[in-house]
């Protein structure tokens, strides 16, 4: 796991759903947690990667978009801020 490895806080979200009765929410979670608006989620899978000061460092939407493999794209992320 990346926890595990890295040492990082992990959390994650899961049981999404298009929101039916209101076209301008694109996401509904019975209740709807906070961090769906607050991340801007609006499309999944999303990693959100955050530094130790709680700024958001790094996202990947869907699919990692600079390196092959998710794990490179990880590393790469992280390895930009140090």
């Amino acid at each position: 796991m990346i926890s595990e490895a890295t040492g990082f806080e992990v959390r994650i979200f899961a049981g999404l759903k298009k929101d039916s009765l209101n076209p301008k929410r694109k996401w509904r979670i019975p209740p709807s947690p906070p961090e769906v608006e607050t991340f801007n989620v609006d499309k999944i899978p999303l990693i959100l990667i955050f530094n130790s000061e709680g700024k958001e460092i790094g996202r990947i939407t869907e699919n990692p978009t600079h390196t092959p493999t998710l794990e490179e794209e990880l590393y790469e992320i992280i390895r930009s801020q140090r």
